[in-house]
């Protein structure tokens, strides 16, 4: 990747960062990029994943916070290689029962409204 579209990727996912943390009320982020196969990456394509955080009452927090990686994983192990052909569910927390297509299409229109029109 060419320096100038990294450095726009850099600060997208800043940008993107800020906002996650605002809306969803987090006291940080985890931000993770696994980049090729041997470091658990299962779709061959830049992605990052930006996890909301708490101090309190996050499950991966305190001595627990390294296990959001192998959780990350096991997420992405599911996916499959033709992922345009049907919806995804990709839940961190088994507990969390899986969103309908309507259900991220609205989280995601409302999100949209936190970002200006040049993103």
């Amino acid at each position: 990747m060419a320096q100038p579209e990294l450095n726009s990727l850099m600060r997208a996912v800043q940008r993107v960062g800020s906002v996650v943390e605002r809306v969803y009320g987090a006291d940080g982020l985890t931000v993770a990029c696994q980049d090729g196969a041997a470091a658990g990456q299962s779709v061959p394509h830049v992605h990052f994943h930006l996890l909301p955080r708490k101090l309190a009452g996050d499950r991966f927090s305190g001595e627990e916070n390294d296990k959001i990686y192998p959780a990350l994983e096991k997420a992405e192990a599911g996916l499959r290689d033709d992922i345009r052909s049907e919806p995804l569910r990709v839940d961190a927390d088994e507990s969390r029962r899986p969103r309908t297509m309507k259900e991220m299409e609205e989280e995601a229109n409302w999100l949209r409204g936190f970002f200006p029109d040049d993103l």
